[in-house]
């Protein structure tokens, strides 16, 4: 996901700390992009890989109910999202866990402004 993240327009990689660090910044706002990786259960898996593909009012719907996804400690599913300080931008993408390796469940999406905020909410 991290060279899909690169390759987007609106991303800014930076170099921090006398060129030791670098750091994702989303360009618009300047904000840096802070990297999470959080297992899941199969069946929430299946309902994350239901929210990544389907329409993005599902995402604003979800979060208007209040629809949290519980982590697991020892789930066979992740989710890497990449989320920007403000929450103007999310980058998102489920793997499973098969042959001692994760494979992509699901392309990246990538979600700006009010989308990217509502998405991010329902995993705080």
């Amino acid at each position: 996901m991290c060279d899909q993240l690169k390759a987007l327009p609106e991303i800014e990689i930076k170099k921090t700390c006398f060129g030791l660090f670098t750091q994702a910044v989303y360009k618009p706002s300047q904000s840096v992009i802070k990297v999470n990786q959080n297992e899941y259960s199969v069946e929430v898996g299946g309902q994350l890989e239901k929210l990544l593909n389907g329409d993005i009012n599902t995402i604003v719907e979800q979060r208007n109910r209040g629809k949290k996804y519980s982590k697991s400690d020892m789930g066979n599913m992740r989710l890497d999202t990449c989320i920007s300080k403000d929450r103007q931008f999310v980058g998102a993408q489920l793997l499973r866990f098969v042959d001692f390796s994760y494979k992509p469940v699901t392309d990246m999406v990538v979600y700006e402004g009010k989308t990217a905020e509502a998405f991010a909410e329902l995993f705080d």
